[in-house]
């Protein structure tokens, strides 16, 4: 890089900061006046002064002052030190969305200044990197075939914050956006201003938690806010940058990037340790992720129809479109929407067509009808024949654009948006399986049987076509419910699709048998399921959780022989010989120690993968990540980099925690370059996998 350069960018990145300042003041400034407002000089002084001691006391520790400081606090009635408190963290607020403004900011100012310049660590830089390697388009398709990334969502108590304030954050984000904007006059900055105290007057005066203890359908609907105000824009978004970055440096092929990037969830699907989360709750949840999908494409078609006005009177549609549209007028009844008025405006026609089924798929009761869409590939099909007969007409623009984008939210998204995890303590499966086999006088004690014996019984009940419950049979509370969570999954697949729920996972896993027990169970509704040919048809896979030091020791011993148990390994296969297992990065900290738990961590990853390809099995490993570093916690692309490559080759989930979902998925921009730069890791690594003496390369 030439003097010129880094001088130019060193000043560009001064400039940017200085725009930080100017956010931060600005907003400070605000905030005072709303104090000034709200409890008067008397409390904007006493924050002042607390606020320049702090500062004082970090800069420098004098024991005098700290004295001064702890008087002072101490002092304060207590309405007003909940003012005081209430002052601060509202402030903080604002200064976390000025900081997270600012990092949009510079990425683009970098975008401006570096020109034709390839950011690191964006999507570009990894297509780039393929093609100065000389690696082909077909070893190119391999690495995007074989990627795949799952960022499982979940609820942490930590994670509270209301969506009304999360809404309140987002006006105000985007206000401060608009301060950059050189085309303000100064009447529209004063009035920019005038918005923004109100809107942190209103978050003053905005209760930032519950009155009460948030409910499992609370923490479901606070993660869905990053879906309807995010994640169902960003996702397509990070596909289209994949497709155009692989276009531009592979011209040669046509583009389809395989579903390699999805979001999944634990929020109204792990029970382990939550009482609440029963079976009629997770079908709760599941009907609240289909609604928000529905909606979403709702507004979409809408889009769509005011776009689409091409007339007969000018062009030529499909002939495949107007029998479509012959169909639904002979199957469909509107009832939602008005049907379009103008006969020349075949689009619109069938859209306000689409809309009615989409609204009708909410009803249960049209299940199996043409009136509604029974599965998201109807959908799918039904925008493909629109994106044809815009093609016939040459109206590609459209077709490559907006519509693309909807075809591509319908084929990351389906009708259930995204993928429910169901977890449970082993202990739970344990005791449901032991009061069921006591009931039916197969074993009197199963939980007192050797583990040699329990895996030798399992391994017979999933060979064994006859139920092990009766509707005649009362069971206690809690294995009853048990019961009910895989009725609930059985049911939820029929209805929503086999991708709303397929991994049941166990927390504590200690032996083949409590992955077994799960099988078994999922055999009794359904899930599993052995042909009389013998092939095996299983849309539930069990999930192992290996969190302590032990546990991951003797995690490569209990695949094996998982492996080796003749149905369990035509389950596998039914499951395109892919098996997940989770491991816990918390409870191995807690147990072991940072070190000892990572260094355990990679030794079992290793031993495991290695297990995995003596039997043909690819295994997707669920790395279960917390927010703080001591649990784990990682910048997502480097969440991926630490993994050894050869380890990828299945596929990784990785969590989400509740306490990072707001500081990576609450601005589009921010979302975005997060997920971008998992993409980057994900080729890189996989790259890597592909041709390990690069990696030697690397390291020498």
């Amino acid at each position: 890089m030439s003097e010129q350069s880094v001088s130019t960018t060193s000043a560009s990145r001064t400039s940017t900061n200085n725009l930080l300042r100017r956010d931060v003041r600005f907003l400070g400034n605000i905030l005072g006046e709303v104090l000034v407002h709200q409890g008067g000089r008397e409390l904007l002084d006493i924050v002042e002064q607390i606020r320049e001691q702090s500062k004082a006391l970090r800069a420098e520790f004098v024991p005098e002052l700290f004295e001064q400081f702890k008087t002072k606090v101490s002092s304060l009635s207590p309405e007003i030190r909940h003012q005081v408190i209430r002052a601060f963290a509202i402030y903080f607020q604002l200064v976390n969305i000025a900081e997270q403004n600012h990092r949009i900011r510079r990425k683009r100012d970098y975008e401006v200044s570096a020109g034709e310049a390839v950011q690191r660590g964006s999507i570009e830089s990894a297509i780039q990197d393929l093609k100065e390697r000389n690696i082909a388009v077909g070893d190119v398709q391999d690495i995007l075939s074989g990627i795949s990334l799952e960022l499982v969502m979940t609820a942490h108590p930590t994670e509270a914050t209301r969506r009304v304030v999360l809404d309140i954050h987002k006006r105000i984000a985007e206000d401060v956006m608009q301060l950059d904007n050189p085309t303000l006059t100064y009447r529209e900055r004063e009035k920019l201003k005038e918005k923004l105290l109100n809107e942190v007057l209103i978050l003053w005066q905005t209760d930032e938690l519950r009155d009460r203890k948030p409910t499992v359908i609370d923490e479901v609907r606070n993660g869905l806010y990053y879906f309807d105000e995010t994640l169902f824009e960003v996702l397509p978004s990070v596909y289209e940058e994949l497709e155009r970055c692989l276009t531009k440096y592979y011209p040669e092929e046509h583009w389809h990037v395989p579903a390699y990037l999805r979001f999944g969830s634990w929020i109204g699907g792990d029970r382990d340790g939550n009482p609440s989360v029963k079976a009629k709750v997770t079908w709760e949840t599941l009907q609240l992720h289909r609604q928000l999908a529905i909606s979403k494409y709702e507004e979409k078609i809408h889009s769509l129809m005011d776009l689409l006005s091409f007339s007969t009177n000018l062009v030529e549609v499909s002939e495949e479109l107007k029998d479509s549209i012959r169909s639904d007028r002979e199957h469909v009844e509107l009832k939602c929407v008005d049907l379009w008025r103008n006969a020349k405006e075949p689009y619109r026609i069938k859209l306000g067509f689409m809309l009615e089924k989409l609204a009708n798929t909410r009803d249960e009761s049209l299940k199996g009808t043409p009136m509604r869409y029974n599965h998201p590939e109807e959908l799918r099909e039904d925008l493909l024949v629109i994106d044809r007969s815009l093609r016939n007409h040459y109206a590609d623009y459209v077709a490559d654009t907006d519509l693309a984008t909807l075809l591509r939210q319908v084929e990351l998204f389906g009708f259930h948006l995204m993928a429910l995890d169901v977890r449970q303590h082993s202990k739970e499966h344990e005791n449901a399986m032991s009061e069921i086999l006591s009931k039916m006088h197969i074993v009197s004690d199963y939980a007192s049987l050797s583990e040699a014996e329990k895996t030798e019984l399992l391994h017979k009940l999933l060979n064994d076509p006859r139920p092990l419950t009766s509707g005649h049979l009362d069971y206690s509370e809690s294995t009853q419910e048990c019961l009910d969570v895989y009725h609930t999954i059985y049911r939820a697949q029929q209805e929503f699709g086999e991708g709303c729920i397929s991994s049941y996972l166990i927390s504590m896993t200690e032996a083949a048998s409590d992955i077994l027990e799960v099988a078994v169970f999922a055999k009794e509704v359904g899930l599993f399921r052995q042909e009389a040919d013998g092939t095996v048809r299983c849309t539930l896979q069990s999930v192992p959780l290996f969190e302590t030091i032990d546990d991951l020791n003797a995690a490569p011993a209990i695949m094996k022989e998982l492996f080796e148990l003749p149905i369990y390994r035509k389950a596998i296969e039914a499951r395109d010989n892919v098996h997940e297992i989770m491991l816990g990065y918390s409870d191995s900290n807690k147990d072991g120690g940072v070190v000892t738990a990572n260094w355990e961590l990679r030794v079992a990853l290793k031993e495991i993968t290695a297990a995995g390809k003596a039997y043909g099995v690819k295994l997707k490993f669920f790395h279960g990540r917390g927010g703080a570093l001591g649990r784990g916690g990682m910048p997502l692309n480097r969440s991926i980099l630490a993994q050894p490559p050869h380890t990828i080759g299945g596929g990784i989930k990785i969590t989400e925690q509740g306490e990072v979902l707001s500081s990576r998925y609450f601005m589009k921009g921010i979302a975005y370059r997060s997920l971008e730069q998992a993409t980057w890791a994900l080729v890189t690594a996989a790259r890597l996998a592909k041709y390990p003496q690069q990696e030697a390369e690397a390291e020498a």
